[in-house]
């Protein structure tokens, strides 16, 4: 009894123990507590104060910006008033722009009609000069150069325009022989010919081109021995004093008399020479044109000729040694011909004993291979043909720009000039149909042959295959 009240009483003493130990770090921790509360307390001071501060620095910034605000809105003020008087400047100057821009543009245009007025002019008197200056230096006119000076001078005036028309008319009426290095017969306006000192046959004519009404004189001296002679003569007997003496030459030398007055005779080598240089540029390419059409017709003539020859007799052999099963000397045959013929019928008799499919394949194999060889070419030739003709209209084309040029330049008085355009354009049109026309014909003949001998192959193929496998 006594131990259970001293265990009693030790427990409880145990119990008082534990409680006053957990009462203690109770304590303990209600101490950390308030010292923490404590800390927190004088945090929150200092942060109070710190947001005081704060308050009233910002307080202070805000006093600031206000001050900068009304300080702002006055210049803003005073800028938009500034602003407004200087819209209005602009606006007046804008008008003001725009009304010198009509003007200016007004004067550009009037100044550029003037500049291409001068232009046009310029050029007319450039061109007049021009032809002047290239005329002055062949002084077949009688005394144009003392003419064209007293214009150049003198501003023309109609009392001097029409002295010098009555100059040139009393001109017409006389004749005169010049002595200088030569004897030059002028009759009338024209110097009509010159002629050497001595027994020389050197001679020449004056020779007038361009329109009837044209003013543009060369000198020509390719006569015949008896018009150079008939001409010098002439030059002699003025320089006797002779009151008459025979012209036996048409000054304006006409088309009529043009070519009996001719004295050299052109070869056909020049005269195609001539014809080709007339031609252009585009002569060049056709001629390339001619001469590729000319070497592939001629290749695939030879090829033709020569693998594509159809043999009777040698088919006619070769049928009877496949009859007979004389396969060996069929082979043999077969080797011997050069021929696509030959190699196509030889390849049936050499797998001929591997049976008729072996044939076949070997058959179409060969049979692809030389109808490549034969067929070679012969769609550029083709090209060749249709190339030719539209080179020649190339050369149409040009030569009708260059006519147009001309045209620009010149103008249309001159109608050799004309003619030398179209004379370009004709030429190369000519030359691509001549091209095209022989090439286009040998093309088709070529044609017709390679299709009679890739036949022919076919049908000899086809017979030696049924003799072989007559009963399949």
């Amino acid at each position: 009894m006594r131990a259970i009240i001293l265990f009693i009483l030790l427990a409880i003493s145990f119990s008082l123990a534990r409680e006053q130990a957990d009462l203690a770090a109770q304590q303990r921790a209600l101490d950390s507590i308030r010292a923490d509360v404590e800390a927190l307390k004088r945090i929150r001071l200092e942060k109070t104060n710190q947001l005081e501060k704060a308050d009233a620095a910002r307080y202070q910034n805000r006093s600031v910006q206000n001050q900068a605000y009304l300080e702002y809105q006055n210049e803003a003020r005073i800028l938009e008033g500034n602003y407004s008087r200087v819209s209005d400047n602009i606006s007046r100057m804008a008008t003001e722009l725009g009304a010198l821009r009509n003007l200016a543009t007004e004067q550009k245009d009037r100044a550029e009609a003037s500049r291409n007025s001068l232009d046009n002019f310029y050029l007319q008197v450039k061109q007049a000069v021009d032809k002047s200056i290239e005329e002055i230096p062949q002084d077949f006119p009688a005394k144009k150069e003392e003419r064209l000076l007293n214009f150049a001078s003198n501003p023309p005036t109609i009392e001097t325009f029409f002295n010098d028309r009555f100059d040139r008319l009393a001109l017409t009426q006389t004749q005169e022989l010049a002595v200088k290095d030569s004897y030059r017969l002028r009759l009338g306006t024209i110097f009509f010919a010159d002629a050497a000192w001595g027994q020389s046959s050197d001679i020449q004519a004056v020779l007038r081109t361009g329109s009837l009404t044209g003013k543009v004189f060369e000198w020509r001296s390719a006569f015949s021995k008896e018009l150079s002679a008939d001409i010098k003569q002439t030059v002699f007997n003025a320089q006797q004093g002779a009151e008459i003496s025979w012209v036996p030459i048409d000054i304006l030398q006409t088309k009529s008399i043009l070519g009996a007055s001719m004295g050299v005779d052109q070869t056909r080598l020049e005269k195609l020479f001539g014809w080709f240089k007339a031609g252009g540029i585009v002569m060049y390419p056709l001629i390339l044109v001619a001469l590729a059409a000319l070497f592939i017709a001629l290749d695939r003539i030879f090829v033709l000729w020569k693998r594509g020859h159809i043999s009777k007799t040698f088919t006619g052999k070769l049928q009877i040694l496949v009859k007979n099963n004389q396969i060996s000397e069929a082979k043999i045959l077969c080797k011997k011909q050069k021929t696509s013929l030959g190699r196509i019928l030889g390849s049936i008799v050499d797998n001929c004993e591997n049976g008729k499919e072996q044939a076949l394949k070997a058959l179409q194999e060969i049979l692809l291979a030389e109808q490549s060889k034969l067929e070679k070419r012969m769609g550029f030739l083709a090209a060749l043909g249709t190339v030719a003709p539209l080179l020649g209209l190339l050369g149409t084309v040009t030569g009708m720009i260059l006519l147009f040029q001309v045209i620009t330049q010149v103008g249309t008085n001159d109608a050799r000039l004309l003619a030398g355009g179209i004379s370009e354009a004709l030429i190369t049109t000519e030359t691509g149909l001549i091209i095209a026309i022989p090439v286009m014909l040998i093309h088709g003949k070529l044609s017709e042959t390679l299709n009679f001998i890739t036949t022919e192959i076919r049908i000899q193929s086809l017979a030696l295959l049924n003799i072989f496998w007559k009963d399949e």
